[in-house]
């Protein structure tokens, strides 16, 4: 998948400092129900192809995937923009009055502020007791819906939804729901996915561009005998003769030193390579770039191949 320069351009994208991730948009006109913005734009995908396209990057191992959001929308014309409708259980008309209530703890009296009386010198309107202190003499028993209507009052009424855009009036039951993603670099192969994989496929792409045939992690026997693990090796036939490229990719967390470059020369010597390519991460050290010229070896950072005109070839 990592040959493919659209998946390359993406998982660049997503691992950089300020790495975004990739999130979700609400499509209700797609079969999926959810659209990747970013994915289509930067990709030119339409929105089944960049879809799948990160379901695949999760399967295999490159992306994770977390939860972003959960849409509520209108089950007649898929709208998000709706209201909650609260009424009454004995009449059903909305228009109720939110009240808080109290309770006379000495003789359980439950009723209204108003029903108490004024804020000053409130009594209780069963017992006619003075009632002084808030939380000792009298306790807060949280609001009540009054109906304007028909009296009745209820800690919770009954709730509908409505929805703006088409006027549907429906249960609480029947709203739809949709459970959204967003996707991340999984941060377990943030490292390598940068460091190798990457580099890895944009060279192969220069490669083949270039007519060469590629194998990686090759296993050559050189011609002292030796066995020896290429990285990539490409090749190139015109009639009799074959040009041969080994190339190796080497990390450090600072610098890469130059005995990553003596030991690719002496590879690439043994099995016979007209031309050595060094992919360094960061970059080499100056003793490692002393060995490099001295070999006469390609070597290329890690900038270089985010170009688009690097040339693999000496």
């Amino acid at each position: 998948m990592l040959s493919d320069p659209r998946v390359v351009k993406l998982l660049e994208q997503l691992g950089g400092p300020d790495a975004p991730a990739i999130e979700p948009a609400f499509a209700p006109r797609r079969d999926s129900w959810v659209g990747y913005p970013m994915v289509e734009e930067l990709l030119d995908l339409d929105p089944e192809d960049a879809a799948r396209l990160l379901r695949d990057l999760e399967r295999l191992g490159y992306l994770g995937r977390e939860f972003s959001d959960k849409v509520q929308f209108c089950p007649t014309c898929n709208s998000r923009d709706l209201k909650s409708v609260m009424f009454c259980r004995k009449c059903g008309s909305a228009n109720l009055i939110r009240k808080r209530m109290f309770e006379h703890v000495s003789c359980g009296f439950v009723g209204t502020a108003e029903d108490f009386g004024t804020a000053d010198s409130p009594l209780c309107p069963k017992c006619r007791a003075e009632l002084v202190l808030l939380g000792s003499d009298y306790i807060s028993r949280g609001p009540r819906h009054a109906c304007a209507e028909c009296g009745h009052s209820d800690e919770t009424p009954g709730e509908r939804w409505q929805c703006r855009t088409c006027n549907c009036l429906f249960e609480k039951g029947d709203l739809r729901e949709l459970v959204m993603y967003r996707y991340v670099l999984n941060k377990s192969q943030a490292s390598s996915i940068q460091d190798e994989r990457i580099p890895k496929a944009r060279v192969r792409g220069f490669l083949e561009r270039e007519g060469y045939d590629i194998r990686e992690k090759v296993q050559a026997v050189g011609r002292s005998g030796a066995e020896h693990e290429i990285d990539l090796m490409a090749t190139k036939r015109s009639g009799p003769l074959e040009h041969r490229i080994v190339v190796g990719f080497a990390s450090a967390e600072k610098e890469v030193e130059s005995e990553e470059v003596i030991k690719l020369y002496a590879k690439a010597y043994d099995v016979d390579a007209q031309n050595v390519v060094l992919v360094a991460s960061p970059r080499l050290s100056e003793d490692a770039q002393h060995f490099a010229r001295h070999y006469h070896m390609k070597v290329v950072d890690s900038d270089q191949l985010a170009g688009a005109d690097v040339s693999l070839t000496i």
